[in-house]
């Protein structure tokens, strides 16, 4: 409505301007609208210039209440609408407020309900429970009862075992005492032929002396039986050292009547210009002997490492486990000469090894006859390397006799 009253104002007003417009043609002073005020005559543009310019004020003033009455409705109705929005929160507050303190309610009901229920099912619990522990107790003591009993039973048990043990450790040592009294009476009766023997043997010996080529003379031992042998080897004791240097081993070494090595050099001259026999005597701990026997038999020379040229042929009973030593050569710990890849004298003593085999006289002496390395010969101890025998001698003599 405010809008129409500046359009009603024009449409008065022109007219009248209109016809000023006229008027002033006729007398040649005409007004033009868009011109400046100074070109119109005294009915022109700047007589209603200040008509316009209220107008215009009117206009804006009139715009600004609309804006201001468009602002109102505005914000009235944003204040309707938040109004109602802070309506609604807030009743929809109160009502949530009421459901929850409604469920606060009924929660604080159902709690209170498992309470009493967990206070019942406690009381329950301790009621098993005391119950539960009487019958724990009552069991444990019938257990502490039943292990008392096992155990004077297993007491009583071990206590028959200890005494039936201490009979029989008894009667054990009574055996062992009698057997001990048996082999002290054994050993006694073999220390008695041992040195019988010896005795025997030593009234059997006699010395010589003999001169070789190129040699200093030395003294010999000459057996009695069987008659015209000399002794170029002996082990009756242990008296003499047998782990040798192979120098040593090539001079001789020990005592012409006990035990000794007459040495390998004395060996070669003597069977180098005369065929010789070989005549070897063995024995036992027990007492026990043997024999092995070769017809021809030579040694070579130390530029041949003093290797069995020869042997000839075998007799006897302890068997022939020397055959297999021909074109062996001379090994001791110092001088390998043997046909393995280890120094078999090392651990079985200085003899003319061929692969570390099963007979040597020259290895360590165990008085017992026990001992791995000691003095062996094959098939007449069953080829048991724990047996040592306790007596060795190696005799020869020419050919001839």
């Amino acid at each position: 409505m405010l809008r129409l009253l500046p359009y009603l104002l024009g449409l008065l007003i022109f007219p009248s301007v209109q016809g000023g417009i006229v008027l002033n043609s006729k007398d040649q002073s005409l007004c033009v609208l868009q011109d400046p005020p100074t070109q119109c005559g005294s009915f022109c543009l700047a007589a209603l210039n200040p008509l316009f310019v209220h107008s215009r004020n009117i206009r804006k003033r009139l715009d600004e209440i609309e804006a201001g009455q468009t602002a109102l409705r505005d914000s009235f109705r944003m204040t309707t609408a938040q109004g109602q929005e802070d309506l609604k929160a807030g009743m929809k507050n109160q009502l949530q407020e009421l459901i929850t303190k409604k469920d606060f309610a009924n929660s604080i009901k159902a709690l209170q309900a498992k309470l009493d229920a967990g206070f019942n099912r406690v009381e329950e619990l301790r009621t098993m429970k005391i119950t539960a522990d009487a019958n724990d107790e009552l069991k444990s003591q019938v257990n502490s009862l039943k292990d008392t009993i096992t155990d004077l039973q297993s007491q009583l048990k071990t206590s028959k075992v200890k005494t039936k043990n201490k009979e029989d450790i008894l009667k054990v040592k009574e055996e062992h005492l009698k057997n001990r009294d048996e082999q002290i009476s054994d050993f006694t009766t073999r220390i008695k032929a041992i040195e019988k023997s010896k005795s025997e043997l030593s009234s059997q010996l006699s010395e010589y002396q003999i001169k070789l080529r190129e040699m200093e003379p030395f003294k010999v031992s000459c057996a009695s039986s069987p008659p015209g042998w000399t002794v170029i080897q002996r082990r009756i004791d242990g008296s003499v050292n047998f782990r040798r240097t192979w120098e040593q081993y090539k001079n001789g070494f020990g005592n012409a009547r006990g035990e000794f090595f007459i040495g390998l050099e004395k060996l070669h001259r003597m069977t180098e210009t005369r065929a010789h026999e070989l005549y070897i005597k063995l024995g036992k701990v027990d007492g026990s002997t043997s024999y092995a026997h070769y017809d021809d038999f030579k040694i070579g020379s130390e530029e041949e490492l003093y290797e069995v040229k020869n042997l000839g042929k075998y007799s006897g009973e302890a068997g022939d486990f020397l055959t297999n030593k021909t074109n062996q050569k001379f090994s001791t710990f110092d001088r390998d000469n043997d046909n393995s890849d280890k120094n078999c004298a090392h651990g079985l003593g200085a003899w003319w090894h061929n692969k570390c085999s099963s007979s040597y006289l020259n290895g360590k002496y165990f008085k017992d006859g026990k001992g791995y390395g000691g003095i062996s010969w094959g098939s007449w101890h069953n080829h048991d390397w724990r047996i040592s025998l306790t007596f060795s001698e190696m005799m020869i003599r020419p050919k001839s006799l």
